[in-house]
């Protein structure tokens, strides 16, 4: 669960108050570390239905899901199209803490989050500060600039943050900056409603980063997923 002294807890619970109220909350990836401690905040600030959604359970979390009536739970992955199709419910807000550096198909994961939010959605995680570039993007596997991006204290037998044979949910895949996350939010209907920082990291390259995004668009017809290649004869002129 939750530790009460962590500043960076305060730093994530501050930006989920901006969302609030709010009578219904979906919660991706909150188990790692926090047996579903952030969803609990949820339904501790009066939403009536928390979905937590994650591919990972601990008997910490059983318990406190068998204890509290509003909160649900669906096991799966939310990167995963069919997974995420199988339910149709929607929610007034989202709330994404420390995944999208973890998913291999970033823009993919999020427009399948995204499409479950009605109103607010609020991301928390460590990113990299701006660079020279507006929305950039750094992908970490392989990176030749290893040492100066390096996000952990001190190194890890278990993440491989560099490993290019090596790239999973585990593992640090990439380095995102805040224009290239608002700018991909923008290009979902989202627009950017608050931002915060918490210090940096043992790698100054790197700090704590969190916002909260207001939905202005429920769909853009001219989104990419919309214009997927489908089969049949193309009779329109060029």
């Amino acid at each position: 669960m939750l530790r009460q002294d962590d500043p960076i807890v305060d730093f994530k619970l501050s930006l989920l108050d901006r969302c609030l109220p709010a009578g219904s909350a979906i919660v991706f990836g909150d188990i790692w570390r926090v047996d579903g401690g952030y969803t609990v905040a949820c339904a501790d600030r009066g939403c009536e239905r928390v979905l937590l959604v994650d591919g990972l359970e601990t008997p910490a979390w059983q318990e406190e899901r068998l204890s509290r009536p509003t909160i649900d739970f669906m096991k799966g992955d939310f990167s995963n199209p069919l997974f995420m199709s199988s339910f149709h419910d929607r929610f007034d807000i989202g709330v994404a803490f420390d995944i999208l550096l973890h998913q291999p198909t970033l823009l993919g994961a999020l427009n399948l989050m995204l499409a479950k939010v009605e109103r607010r959605f609020c991301i928390v995680q460590p990113m990299l500060v701006e660079q020279a570039q507006p929305g950039s993007v750094v992908y970490l596997p392989g990176n030749a600039a290893d040492r100066h991006l390096y996000p952990l204290e001190a190194p890890s037998p278990e993440v491989k943050v560099f490993d290019p044979r090596e790239v999973n949910h585990a593992n640090w895949i990439w380095g995102l900056t805040p224009s290239f996350l608002t700018a991909a939010m923008t290009g979902e209907g989202f627009r950017l409603e608050a931002e915060e920082t918490l210090g940096p990291l043992t790698n100054p390259e790197w700090h704590w980063w969190g916002a909260v995004y207001e939905r202005e668009e429920a769909s853009i017809p001219h989104h990419w997923s919309n214009h997927r290649t489908t089969p049949g004869l193309w009779t329109e002129p060029w």
